[in-house]
């Protein structure tokens, strides 16, 4: 099946980011900014569990090549295991049901077989993506559990729970899709209030762009 809005593997994540209007051209400091979903491994399945996106961080940190992670069925090739070592994931996966009836998937944790002979923990963010009918697709940007730990123990003091009102209300908008400009018109604020309202929502919570900001306030329940 052809996914018209997946133009390479390198640059779909800006382009899903991009159709939902929570990354703006102008918000990108450089070139590999537009080149990633994030600076986390991503890849996205199907309604069936095939991965049709397999990003380069993916690539690097799991091992396997997108040449030949694309077309693979999810769980035969992450074999996904909880904690306790059961098997996680499956081809009948309840998250992916759930994601495609357009109901809220949490982060959970997982660990995945990687192609240096090992398995490594993830903490797993989903975003599910709606274009053509037939045509939706279930991100999953997995941050290295240890890291997002690491990273969640310096923003003790100033996490998610701090955020302000106008904070609040700047990320739910981001997450309704809205430009910077359509935010600053609505909240009756300067374009420039906007862009510092989102700079701190990206350093409490710890991530580097409102793609991250907008998953991790969704599995906070702040959306």
């Amino acid at each position: 099946m052809s996914y018209p809005f997946l133009h390479g593997v390198q640059d779909t994540g800006l382009l899903l980011a991009e159709r939902r209007g929570i990354i703006d051209y102008e918000d990108s400091v450089d070139s590999q900014t537009r080149n990633y979903v994030t600076g986390e491994a991503a890849f996205a399945v199907d309604r069936h569990g095939v991965i049709v996106l397999w990003n380069p961080a993916a690539e690097n940190l799991l091992g396997y090549p997108a040449s030949s992670a694309l077309g693979q069925q999810c769980w035969k090739l992450l074999r996904g295991h909880d904690t306790f070592g059961n098997q996680y994931c499956s081809e009948n996966c309840l998250l992916r049901e759930i994601a495609f009836r357009r109901k809220s998937v949490k982060g959970f944790k997982v660990n995945y077989k990687t192609a240096f002979d090992g398995r490594k923990q993830f903490i797993i963010t989903c975003l599910a993506v709606f274009n053509d009918p037939g045509k939706e697709v279930l991100l999953h940007i997995c941050h290295p559990e240890k890291e997002y730990l690491e990273e969640g123990n310096d923003r003790t003091n100033d996490g998610p729970g701090t955020l302000s009102e106008r904070e609040t209300e700047a990320l739910v908008l981001l997450a309704d899709g809205k430009s910077t400009d359509e935010i600053a018109a609505i909240m009756h604020i300067r374009v420039s209030t906007v862009r510092n309202h989102v700079q701190k929502v990206l350093r409490k919570f710890g991530v580097h762009n409102r793609l991250d900001a907008v998953l991790l306030g969704k599995s906070l329940d702040l959306i």
